[in-house]
Parts: C-alpha cells; structure tokens; sequence
C-alpha cells in the first residue's frame, strides 16, 4: 500500500544550482532534501521522493512559475523548441538509509503553439506547481504539438522505466507491476 504525502520541504520555484551543480545533481538534491524531510524523525516506511525541473535551451534551470507572467515566458521559450526535463528521485529504505538516488533526462520538443492557446492555457491556472509551467499529458491532450524522447514518465515527474526495476528489486512491486 502507498500513501501520498507532503513533505516538510518547501520545494524552491526558482531553484539554483551550487557551485558548480550541474542541473542533473541539483534535481537529485532537491529530491533527496523532501525524502529526508519526510525522515526527519525516522520511519519504519519506504519513503518514496521525486523533484523535476526543465532545462531551457539557454541553459537556464527553470523551476515551477512563480507567476502568470512567468509561466508565459517559459511557455513561449518553449515553442518551436527543444528543451531538457529531469526528474532526481531518492528512495529511503525504512530507517533511512539511501537505497536508490537517481536523475532520469528526457528531451522535450515543441512544435507551433498559438498565442491563443498560451493566453487561454495561463488563463486557466493549470501552470501552477508545475515545473516548466505545464503537464506534458495535458497539453498533448489538449492538441499541443509536444514529442518526447526518453520517458514521457520523467517529464509528468516519475521516470517509470528506470524507477519499476528498482521497486521490483527492493520488492515493493511486483513483476506484473513492470
């Protein structure tokens, strides 16, 4: 049985890198900063923790929108582009020690999306707590022109491909899981 819950970590909209962290290592940070907040006073659980973050071709890390007007400007850089998503997971056995830290990357291309469809798009307010501003299977829904390489799972913020080998291995899945 798994349960969702909110970490005591305040995730940053606008996180920076240190040093030089690349952005790969800071979403492995930022997901092992929430796990371990959800430890703080120790577990006899697994505790399960992810954070993603968009890369855009700039190179600048692009967290989730603080406003309406920032969502727009990263949404519009997106278009008729391609752009980096990369989801850090941490998972703590119950204890807490690490049992698995990884960062999954996936490729994220834009084709022609009309002004009316951002303006609409932000005037909804499903950009916020978004990384990048969106949700790939939303706005594919929706019509968007979005193609993905690599795991469309790393870009809605679970890599699935590489995080059910790792479930199955701890036996917190089963095989028909994978």
């Amino acid at each position: 049985m798994f349960d969702q819950l909110s970490p005591g970590f305040d995730d940053p909209p606008e996180p920076e890198r240190v040093g030089g962290e690349s952005a790969e290592g800071l979403a492995a940070r930022l997901a092992m900063a929430k796990a371990e907040s959800m430890n703080e006073h120790g577990s006899d659980h697994w505790i399960l923790a992810s954070d993603t973050l968009c890369v855009g071709c700039g190179g600048e890390v692009l967290g989730t929108p603080v406003s309406r007007e920032r969502a727009g400007a990263m949404l519009r850089g997106f278009v008729g582009a391609e752009h980096r998503v990369m989801t850090g997971v941490a998972l703590l056995e119950p204890g807490g020690g690490v049992r698995a830290g990884f960062t999954d990357v996936s490729m994220v291309r834009w084709g022609a999306v009309s002004e009316g469809e951002i303006e609409a798009y932000l005037d909804s307010g499903q950009w916020s707590d978004k990384a990048g501003g969106y949700n790939l299977f939303d706005r594919q829904a929706a019509g968007w022109a979005i193609e993905v390489e690599g795991d469309p799972g790393t870009v809605v913020g679970l890599p699935m491909r590489r995080l059910l080998p790792v479930l199955a291995a701890c036996g917190l899945v089963g095989e028909r899981c994978g």
